[in-house]
């Protein structure tokens, strides 16, 4: 990870200047850890909005896998305490920055250690893959 001042190392950042440093993948052999994005691990999702024009989203890792959970939920929705994962607040966020329009319902829980959780319903048409 970059420290202060330090330019990101990242492949798609290779030749641009960050913070008025050169990005180049000889960081590398510095010790620097340099990854790649997997091929092919994006999905194209279609989303028509409750009232407005349809849109297309590529989306890859923990946001597409939401996305799809949230779309497969139908009006039920998700649940963080049925569909566990390590930050569904975060991806929610992300996804309504998108333009998703996503709700939140606050319901109460008992057990051992009763209180609150959110759950998270989709108020837009979803499907993957398509153009809109």
């Amino acid at each position: 990870m970059a420290g202060a001042g330090e330019a990101p190392n990242r492949p798609d950042m290779e030749g641009k200047t960050v913070r008025g440093r050169n990005v180049r993948l000889r960081d590398a052999a510095r010790g620097r850890k340099v990854t790649q994005p997997k091929r092919g691990s994006h999905a194209a999702f279609t989303v028509q909005p409750y009232d407005g024009q349809a849109f297309t989203l590529r989306l890859s890792g923990r946001l597409r896998w939401a996305l799809t959970r949230l779309a497969a939920a139908g009006a039920s929705g998700c649940t963080p305490l049925l569909q566990p994962a390590p930050r569904w607040s975060g991806y929610i966020h992300e996804l309504r920055k998108l333009g998703v329009e996503i709700e939140t319902l606050t319901e109460r829980h008992g057990g051992d250690f009763p209180g609150h959780h959110g759950r998270y319903v989709l108020r837009c048409q979803v499907r993957e893959g398509g153009d809109a």
